[in-house]
């Protein structure tokens, strides 16, 4: 037989000790693996303790309430989502590409995030939507890409005059609706792109394409 795995002992290790942010995040390495296999509802902040081999109130002095520990969590997935977008694109890719492109990940990719389809299937539909649309750090990162965005375009795809921090909220209320499912067929790419190009794209593009059908769903070519 195998030798059994070593479980790590609680506390702070030998050595000087974790630096703040490193125990942070290995709170929420624990509490995202514990949230996919265990469930949302079986994890508690003591299971999470005990996984990450510290004390609950380790984890206390980090994330007072389970509930900004799961919201740090669907930020840090959030993030590395939209990160990905950097992979996938040009680097001399047009704002509305990389925007249009964020939300299309939105709703056909981060749906399907193992973590955040374990959260909406055991809590309200509406849980994650809501923790990422009061979420201010969120918002914050948002506006400052989209400043950025909004200056390096300096009016030649964006609509002149449009501000960065509308922008980001338009673009954080998108999200939301296709986070929630508002948006019939969004979990599809194809219609994602289709709804965001007749609806979207006319309110922030200096010149957008002309309309064309959407959902189309169940629909036969004559």
């Amino acid at each position: 037989m195998g030798e059994e795995p070593v479980r790590r002992r609680r506390g702070r290790p030998s050595g000087g000790g974790a630096a703040a942010e490193e125990l942070r995040e290995a709170f929420l390495d624990a509490a995202e693996r514990l949230f996919v296999s265990r469930g949302y509802r079986a994890t508690t902040i003591e299971v999470i303790a005990r996984e990450a081999g510290y004390s609950r109130g380790s984890v206390y002095r980090h994330f007072p309430t389970r509930d900004l520990l799961v919201e740090a969590l669907i930020q840090r997935t959030t993030r590395r989502h939209m990160l990905g977008i950097l992979d996938r694109l040009p680097k001399d890719a047009k704002p509305l590409d990389v925007i249009t492109e964020s939300l299309v990940i939105v709703a056909s990719e981060l749906n399907r995030d193992p973590l955040v389809r374990s959260i909406s299937d055991q809590t309200d539909e509406r849980t994650v939507a809501m923790m990422l649309a009061n979420n201010a750090e969120l918002h914050r990162l948002v506006e400052i890409w989209m400043s950025a965005m909004v200056e390096a375009d300096a009016g030649k795809t964006l609509r002149p005059g449009l501000r960065a921090k509308d922008l980001g909220l338009f673009l954080i209320a998108t999200s939301m609706s296709l986070l929630l499912g508002v948006i019939p067929g969004s979990e599809d790419p194809a219609t994602t792109r289709r709804y965001l190009d007749v609806f979207f794209l006319p309110a922030v593009a200096a010149q957008f394409p002309p309309a064309s059908p959407v959902f189309t769903a169940g629909e036969t070519s004559e």
